[in-house]
């Protein structure tokens, strides 16, 4: 805030109205806002402030109003930022990545909005132009946590499993979500053909949580023919793979192989015992 051409008294209020409003009292932070913006109509501090409140409170119309009042006075890189994190909320993109980009224009090395513009793009599935952004993130802040975490999917999506793997390394530090972590350490390798890591991390995965809950949810989510473009027609893989193993010395591929299409079947106790039973017998 540029104190010396805002007048005292409104400075002081101002000051007040942050107090009121880190103290969740939102009706007097609003009040005191506007009292300052009487004594000084060009504040746009007060304005993106109220903007800001207005956001938390889930009033969107008022908050756009609010910033676009801002930028009146002056054009605002963070500003602009505001106006398109609002219109992200309201799923309105177009008019969100705008904001993002006019944002980036003004100041190009500014990491919020390079984040909001990737996952912008990456919410209307422009995967390609999202990683440009996302990766300007991580360049900044390696251990960024939703940056990496939209890469893993960009890249687990596109096959790239080391590229993958390279996100899930710069995260496993400060990420609370093992399971996240473990299932795609594990599905990665499995698909580089690392089938003992696979099943040491897909174990791991299942320990923690045995419903797999978030897993059985994307396997929800998927249509038959996508299921089988994945991996073929399950249930037939199933009785393939039990009947081999039945007659042959089970091998890690055969193992981690099969505990994969159970989990495709949502039986992850079936694919938990198998990943147990197996390890004890290596062990042994």
């Amino acid at each position: 805030m540029n104190a010396i051409s805002v007048p005292a008294e409104a400075v002081t209020i101002y000051n007040s109205a942050l107090e009121s409003s880190n103290r969740g009292d939102f009706a007097k932070a609003l009040s005191e806002y506007k009292r300052a913006i009487d004594i000084h109509p060009e504040f746009i501090e007060a304005f993106s402030n109220i903007g800001e409140i207005h956001a938390r409170m889930g009033n969107s119309d008022l908050a756009l109003e609010a910033y676009l009042q801002a930028l009146k006075i002056e054009k605002n890189y963070r500003v602009l930022l505001n106006l398109g994190v609002e219109y992200y909320n309201i799923k309105k993109y177009d008019e969100a990545l705008s904001y993002f980009m006019e944002s980036l224009k003004m100041k190009p090395d500014f990491m919020e909005a390079n984040y909001y513009s990737g996952m912008t793009l990456y919410a209307v599935k422009q995967y390609k132009e999202a990683e440009v952004f996302l990766a300007r993130v991580i360049k900044v802040d390696r251990q960024h946590l939703k940056a990496n975490y939209l890469l893993s999917y960009i890249y687990y999506e596109w096959k790239e499993y080391e590229k993958v793997i390279s996100c899930l390394d710069n995260i496993k530090d400060v990420s609370d979500d093992k399971i996240f972590l473990n299932k795609y350490y594990g599905f990665c390798y499995y698909y580089m053909g690392d089938y003992k890591k696979a099943v040491s991390f897909l174990q791991d995965a299942l320990k923690a949580q045995p419903q797999y809950k978030k897993f059985k949810g994307y396997l929800k989510g998927l249509t038959y023919e996508n299921k089988v473009k994945e991996i073929g027609d399950v249930d037939a893989a199933i009785k393939e793979m039990e009947s081999k193993m039945m007659g042959d010395e089970p091998v890690y591929s055969d193992v981690s192989r099969l505990s994969m299409l159970y989990i495709f079947q949502g039986e992850s106790q079936k694919a938990e015992k198998l990943l147990v039973n197996y390890k004890s017998q290596v062990a042994s």
